[in-house]
């Protein structure tokens, strides 16, 4: 392109001297509009010989001038040329014209970036709403698991979809603890954290009422201050999830429990006597939810079996522990 230019410039440059005068004023400006108007040229030197004239795009960019002569600086940064060629102007003997130009072009340049920053800022909101979309989902599947499908023997019955928590208790189901406990357990290993895991039973033989039932429900949700970390255990028990919580203290939170059951429903639960607790923690181990269940559900068996504590724990040493893992492995 620099080189079409510079050929139609110098074609200009002879056509122009025959009806504007080699050299003046007007002749000049022709050059210069022609320079304005280039895509690639910027600075251009004719030399005759009653002097030579220096013809820039934008001044002091491309020519310097040396003892009165102007001369195409060096080292311009994507610059190339100078191009050469002689130009026939009659009554003038050795006549040149000589051009730099530039080996980008800007305009171009500066259209594609601003392809490329529309495009970047596309992808950017996509992405934004993406992430939007995605941490409305997860809290939304915070709120409330995947519902299950309740079917019955009786083809003409509607299937209803069942909820996070029970009418019972409104507590959250049984079926839903083993997800729940894994996906803390992975929470607090990353943080290295503790985390106890606390199963809650009343010693009846036959199914205790839903009234009843629900008083225990009420009260360890009140306790524990989360509704979604308590779960229903079978006809007559509870599971709770207690995050960041070491066994001692879990201990403590449980005979405190107790006592606040045998203190605020002595009616309903015989002075608490029947209700046992057994617990267990992650204790620095790498376990999984359905290991640290089983630990809690043994330990409620022993409270069960001893009639002078009505709350025990599942006491791990972290060392055999991991020793007996790796063993098995």
């Amino acid at each position: 392109m620099a080189e079409t230019e510079f050929n139609d410039l110098a074609e200009r440059a002879t056509s122009s001297s025959v009806y504007l005068g080699f050299l003046s004023e007007a002749y000049r400006q022709s050059i210069r509009d022609y320079l304005n108007v280039s895509e690639t040229l910027n600075g251009v030197i004719i030399t005759g010989t009653s002097g030579e004239y220096a013809f820039e795009r934008q001044s002091g960019d491309t020519i310097t001038w040396v003892n009165g002569s102007p001369r195409f600086k060096t080292g311009l940064v994507f610059s190339g040329g100078p191009l050469y060629l002689p130009l026939r102007i009659d009554g003038q003997r050795n006549v040149t014209i000589q051009a730099v130009y530039n080996y980008l072009d800007y305009n171009l340049i500066q259209r594609t970036l601003r392809d490329i920053l529309f495009i970047i800022l596309a992808a950017l909101l996509v992405a934004l709403l993406s992430l939007v979309l995605e941490i409305f989902l997860k809290k939304k599947a915070g709120q409330s698991e995947d519902f299950e499908n309740a079917s019955g023997s009786d083809d003409s019955e509607i299937d209803e979809p069942e909820g996070l928590y029970t009418s019972r208790g409104n507590i959250c189901r049984e079926s839903y603890t083993a997800k729940k406990l894994s996906s803390e357990l992975k929470r607090c290993a990353t943080s290295k954290s503790d985390l106890v895991f606390m199963a809650i039973e009343l010693k009846d033989i036959e199914i205790i009422s839903d009234t009843k039932y629900s008083l225990l429900a009420n009260e360890a949700v009140n306790f524990f201050e989360t509704r979604d970390l308590v779960f229903d255990k079978g006809d007559n028990g509870i599971a709770v999830i207690i995050p960041n919580t070491d066994l001692e203290q879990g201990f403590s939170q449980a005979e405190e429990f107790h006592r606040r059951i045998t203190a605020k429903l002595t009616e309903s639960f015989e002075g608490g006597s029947d209700l046992y607790i057994g617990l267990s923690s992650r204790s620095e181990r790498h376990i999984d939810a359905e290991r640290l269940m089983l630990e809690a559900f043994s330990a409620l068996e022993k409270a069960f079996a001893d009639p002078s504590s009505r709350v025990i724990a599942f006491k791990s040493d972290p060392k055999k522990y991991r020793e007996f893992i790796k063993s098995h492995r």
